[in-house]
């Protein structure tokens, strides 16, 4: 079944730190944090999200 929930786009934050998403996916998830400067990938983490119900 294609649910058609896009996932992995590199999103401006417009230097607000923060973002806000919902999804129907529940348990252990990750998130990937770039910080950009001039186009350059100056710093990178992985962010445990555990999703419960």
């Amino acid at each position: 079944m294609k649910r058609n929930n896009i996932r992995g786009q590199i999103i401006d934050d417009n230097g607000s730190f923060t973002r806000i998403e919902t999804t129907t996916f529940r348990g252990s998830h990750f998130v990937e944090c770039y910080i950009i400067k001039d186009d350059v990938v100056v710093a990178r983490d992985t962010i445990d999200v555990p999703i419960s119900e």
